[in-house]
């Protein structure tokens, strides 16, 4: 194996960032196909998760070898690991590729009673019929992500109605009394104390679909605990309310509650204050100055599926409010290649966040490989797909 390679220090505004996992056109950044082929032709849904107590954090992405799109199928689970908070890390392996399915969703969840490290995944069908049955899996490492099982199929955790079942992407939580709690479409998939893994569902709300019919509106998610101890949901809406018209006001779901007693904020079905394109986001749970935030990133984009406006912010009430005071454009701080020619990158799209014990905040970031002078968004969305870190102190956000 090669050597870790050192990725960056932080810069002394608080914010640098490095690519972690090359598309095929990266250069030596590119990660080579398990055939020997080439190189992945895109890397795209990250999960990045520090686990508490160690410098250790690990990083996975969606090896995606023949295009970026869902359809082009075969996708294999790559992984990398740092043992010192970020700053270097291991060569790109593959935690999960076997067969010709696709491997897809990775989740992080830790039990800290246990220390058990378990990644979700769903395992698709290739191709076209790539929202046909996917099936839940999870591998699991009880040292620190240094190895791995092979991952196991958990068919009583499966979306019953069929069609695409999104877990996360990105990051469950261990709640205070000891339960882990991993989003899923429409559900919270919940372990507790010495229990099994279990699906419950979250309400359906007040999503119609264009035939008539109240759908469950939830799509891929993120979960967090406030200090009150309830939960808040935080979702992307379905691409059916996106495309087909209505009543979308490109921002995201949120409930708050627990399971049985959910509501939203006040009367908001939606959280207005944080605007949404149709597409994932991240949230975390964040000591700031010894006081409790939530940090949330997605492209503050009203203009359906622009995922190139990343926006960090953060809330100090548990997400009641997001002011303007916390929140930053991840481009005043732009990538060192960041433009519209052809080849260089454009940061956006999904999106992972990762508390470190030192105090500073991961996030995994898509970005598109310009392929024309000043592309649109369709040509960005279309476009090959690497994945960068960010690593930031929070003064970067929220001033002292």
């Amino acid at each position: 194996m090669a050597a870790p390679h050192r990725a960056f220090a932080i810069e002394p505004d608080g914010m640098e960032s490095k690519m972690l996992f090359g598309d095929a056109q990266a250069g030596a950044a590119s990660i080579p196909k398990p055939s020997g082929n080439g190189n992945y032709h895109s890397c795209r849904i990250p999960s990045i998760f520090a686990i508490p107590g160690t410098s250790v954090v690990i990083a996975l992405v969606e090896g995606r070898p023949n295009g970026n799109l869902d359809a082009s199928g075969n996708f294999n689970l790559l992984i990398r690991r740092s043992t010192d908070s970020g700053l270097s890390w291991s060569i790109a392996t593959e935690l999960a590729g076997a067969g010709l399915q696709s491997w897809t969703n990775p989740t992080l969840v830790h039990d800290r009673d246990t220390g058990r490290l378990t990644c979700f995944m769903l395992r698709r069908q290739a191709g076209d019929l790539y929202q046909e049955d996917p099936e839940v899996h999870i591998a699991t490492s009880d040292n620190n992500g240094a190895s791995w099982t092979s991952p196991v199929a958990q068919p009583g955790l499966n979306r019953t109605a069929g069609g695409n079942d999104f877990i996360g992407p990105g990051n469950g939580i261990q709640r205070a009394d000891g339960t882990q709690v991993v989003p899923a479409r429409g559900a919270l998939i919940m372990k507790a104390p010495g229990g099994g893994w279990v699906r419950q569902g979250i309400p359906a709300g007040l999503y119609v679909s264009a035939d008539g019919e109240q759908r469950s509106p939830y799509g891929e998610g993120t979960v967090v605990e406030r200090p009150d101890g309830q939960l808040v949901l935080n979702y992307r809406a379905l691409d059916a309310e996106v495309k087909n018209g209505g009543t979308y006001p490109n921002t995201r779901r949120i409930a708050i509650g627990n399971p049985g007693s959910w509501q939203q904020f006040g009367d908001e079905y939606w959280r207005t204050q944080i605007i949404d394109p149709g597409s994932h986001a991240a949230q975390i749970s964040h000591t700031i100055n010894g006081n409790p935030f939530l940090i949330h990133l997605n492209s503050a984009s009203r203009q359906d599926n622009n995922r190139y406006q990343m926006k960090l912010r953060a809330s100090a009430d548990g997400g009641e409010s997001w002011p303007n005071a916390y929140e930053r454009f991840l481009s005043t701080d732009p990538l060192a290649s960041e433009g519209n020619q052809v080849g260089n990158l454009r940061e956006g799209g999904y999106s992972a966040l990762t508390s470190t014990g030192s105090g500073i905040v991961l996030a995994l970031v898509e970005a598109r490989r310009v392929q024309t002078a000043n592309p649109t968004i369709g040509e960005l969305n279309n476009s090959p797909s690497a994945v960068v870190l960010r690593r930031f102190t929070p003064s970067w956000l929220v001033p002292a």
